[in-house]
């Protein structure tokens, strides 16, 4: 997701249950993303223990502070990862850097192009596509395989 789309969801937006979150996207475009288990109980946890008690229907809000209670803005978010580089000692990571591995894990893992691209929001194949770095082998392994459905076809 993109950090303003992380930014924007509700608390609503999320359905544990049934594992998905409801995206609103660029250009006000809805999509639906599926919630891996592992993320659902980490936001379960959040819900129920540290989520301030608020009015907004934000689901990230401000924990510390005078702003507590509010919805997590943009520079908080940077702040946020600024502070957990510091303590891991990882020198790069920003937000939409993790959007950039996803998709390049999708790519990597063979995922499907039109799936990848439901899944990044994007409206364009084109923008998906720059995801995909082929390397030689990946190029031959797919050329045999397709050689041998056809051969099995005829």
């Amino acid at each position: 997701m993109r950090s303003c789309e992380v930014l924007a969801l509700d608390v609503a937006d999320v359905d544990i249950g049934r594992g998905w979150i409801r995206v609103w996207g660029k250009g006000v475009k809805e999509r639906a993303v599926p919630l891996d288990a592992d993320l659902a109980r980490v936001i379960q946890g959040y819900l129920l223990i540290e989520r301030p008690e608020s009015g907004s229907a934000r689901l990230f809000l401000v924990a510390k502070g005078p702003n507590r209670g509010q919805p997590l803005t943009a520079a908080g978010l940077r702040t946020i990862f600024r502070y957990h580089r510091q303590l891991s000692g990882v020198a790069a990571g920003h937000p939409h850097a993790l959007r950039h591995s996803f998709g390049t894990a999708l790519a990597e893992a063979g995922v499907d192009l039109s799936v990848m691209q439901a899944l990044l929001g994007h409206t364009h194949v084109d923008t998906t596509a720059r995801y995909i770095h082929l390397a030689p082998k990946r190029v031959k392994e797919e050329f045999d395989a397709a050689r041998a459905r056809i051969r099995r076809q005829v």
